[in-house]
């Protein structure tokens, strides 16, 4: 059970003192075990919601910064194609060459860390104002113009900040991981007690427990425990010849100017 998380013991003692209680009381030892058990799982779920993880609202940081570098990458590469296409009128072209080397100067900044990004935006916001009218003066592919890019890629930006607003909010009323250790090992610990001395029972001669009352009452918890273990062991040696897990997608870089062609045959 060394693998249980404090979400998973969370779930296991519910099954085991709410789903299996009658079971649980069939034994002389979860007789005995049963207040000190409930008195453990009064303890975890009085633990905030930010305690089961290092890192509260990962998931939704993720999408927000997946949604912001889209964004990023469009306003960059649309800057580019109208500052590279020979026809369009000088004054559009100056414009989409602000617009880029001021709100994403280099495709880098896309990969910059959740804060340095939410700090762009906010820098970036007076700046939106400000080239309002050249902004509106490109048009984008779908309708709207560059200034709507622009815009939503800067809302995406406060998106993030949001959320790390958020994030510092939980782990500042919570506890942390770490700060759960002690009681998550005390709880695995009166487990594994409560487990040693119910075999015991079971084996005592003339008991009249099934053989199988052990493994029943901690089917929840192995499965659990079990999943943590196969979990553990795949992150530590992959298999060999297993694709590798899928990281954050990639951010397009700018494409290398294409050499130019000589045609010498006359009959081109």
């Amino acid at each position: 059970m060394r693998n249980l998380t404090i979400g998973d013991l969370k779930l296991a003692l519910r099954d085991l003192l709410d789903e299996r209680a009658d079971e649980l009381r069939l034994s002389a030892t979860g007789k005995l075990y049963e207040r000190r058990l409930r008195a453990k799982q009064k303890e975890i779920d009085a633990i905030p919601d930010a305690a089961g993880t290092q890192a509260p609202l990962a998931r939704e940081l993720s999408e927000a910064d997946v949604r912001h570098d889209g964004l990023g990458a469009a306003v960059f590469f649309l800057c580019k194609a109208i500052e590279a296409h020979p026809a369009l009128p000088a004054a559009l072209k100056d414009a989409a060459a602000t617009a880029q080397q001021t709100f994403v100067p280099k495709l880098e900044v896309l990969r910059a860390p959740y804060a340095d990004e939410a700090s762009a935006a906010l820098d970036n916001r007076p700046e939106l104002a400000r080239l309002k009218a050249e902004l509106k003066s490109a048009a984008t592919p779908g309708g709207g113009s560059l200034h709507d890019w622009v815009k939503a890629f800067v809302a995406a930006g406060d998106d993030i900040d949001k959320l790390l607003r958020r994030r510092a909010t939980l782990l500042a009323t919570g506890e942390n991981a770490a700060a759960t250790g002690p009681l998550r090992g005390a709880a695995v610990g009166l487990l594994g007690r409560f487990r040693d001395a119910l075999r015991d029972e079971i084996q005592e001669e003339g008991s009249a427990l099934p053989a199988d009352h052990e493994a029943r009452l901690f089917a929840y918890i192995d499965k659990l425990n079990a999943d943590r273990e196969r979990g553990a062991r795949g992150r530590a040696a992959p298999e060999q010849g297993a694709p590798a897990a899928p990281g954050p997608p990639a951010v397009p870089t700018a494409p290398e100017p294409a050499e130019s062609v000589v045609l010498t045959d006359p009959g081109l």
